[in-house]
């Protein structure tokens, strides 16, 4: 301290107006970002309703699109792996929840088989994913 100097001069606080700025940018970007990066996996038409349920939270998704294309939580798989992850899931969790996203172009035929796989698996707790009308 320099001799003849009062103490009133001295600074004894941090500012933290820059820091809560900061956060507060961060924070809305992170917000904003994460709404993109959701549902990025497979884009389907999903059939419409006309009355509509709440989807069971939390739920593992089962994605079939147009073209064939089969995703277990955004991962590529077919019946066959998928009925063998449905064993593994049901292995860890019995109460486990599947909800099934189709495409609305995809024939009965192709839905009832993903069906099975999952049922086969053992899962017992099954929706089908669809858009208000």
């Amino acid at each position: 301290m320099i001799p003849g100097s009062s103490d009133r001069n001295l600074v004894t606080g941090i500012n933290v107006t820059p820091l809560v700025d900061i956060t507060l940018v961060l924070l809305i970007i992170f917000m904003v970002t994460a709404t993109f990066i959701s549902e990025q996996a497979l884009q389907v038409n999903l059939p419409k309703v006309v009355k509509e349920e709440k989807a069971p939270h939390p739920a593992m998704v089962v994605t079939m699109g147009a073209k064939g294309e089969l995703k277990f939580n955004q991962l590529d798989t077919n019946p066959e792996a998928l009925q063998k992850q449905m064993a593994a899931e049901v292995s860890s969790d019995p109460n486990v929840r599947i909800i099934i996203k189709a495409d609305k172009s995809v024939p009965y035929e192709r839905l009832a088989v993903v069906l099975d796989a999952v049922k086969l698996g053992g899962v017992m707790k099954v929706a089908l994913a669809m858009d208000r009308k």
